[in-house]
């Protein structure tokens, strides 16, 4: 095999790592993040770092948990980045974020329910998606890997390179102020 035959087998493996992932990275950037332009950039980059280290992948983990691993790095790379133009703006990452545009979570609409069932389904799922964007950073991407992604916390430590015990006690802590946040819509 020549070497030009070696890159073209690289990027076909690669093009079908692509295929199968990138709707999954790109759903998990915009679950982290309220732009869906930036949740793209994101996903582009991930994959950008991705191919680059594509040649040294060994395969010790698989390649979905190595590219969450790559995307979560490059979450926190954002929010460095965010942190430092932001010294100078004295705006809590906190505060929910107002989105413009269509749902995150958009859901196909079902013909059974009435239009109240449905107004109050869709109000439910804003609520949702803005308790989890006003989640601190450092929160946010454990609730959206465990809970929208549905990652094992193995998974998850792997990912981010974080201890089991480190994992659990950020999803606890996330889970615990999502709860609190929503109370008043789920007491009814």
């Amino acid at each position: 095999m020549t070497l030009d035959d070696h890159k073209d087998e690289r990027r076909r493996r690669f093009t079908e790592v692509v295929d199968a992932y990138y709707a999954r990275i790109y759903n998990l950037f915009c679950h982290m993040v309220t732009d869906t332009h930036l949740a793209a950039d994101l996903t582009q980059d991930t994959f950008v770092k991705a191919y680059e280290a594509f040649g040294r992948f060994r395969g010790e983990s698989s390649v979905y948990t190595w590219l969450y691993r790559i995307a979560i790095n490059e979450y926190r790379s954002y929010l460095r980045r965010l942190r430092r133009e932001q010294e100078f703006v004295s705006r809590s990452l906190d505060e929910p974020v107002e989105t413009e545009g269509d749902s995150l979570f958009t859901q196909l609409p079902d013909p059974s329910p009435s239009a109240l069932q449905m107004l109050e389904k869709e109000e439910l799922i804003q609520r949702v998606q803005q308790a989890v964007h006003s989640l601190p950073p450092r929160y946010r991407a454990f609730a959206v890997l465990r809970d929208l992604e549905g990652m094992s916390y193995e998974q998850i430590a792997e990912v981010t390179g974080l201890p089991l015990d480190t994992v659990k006690t950020r999803i606890s802590r996330a889970r615990a102020l999502l709860r609190r946040k929503l109370e008043p819509y789920y007491r009814g």
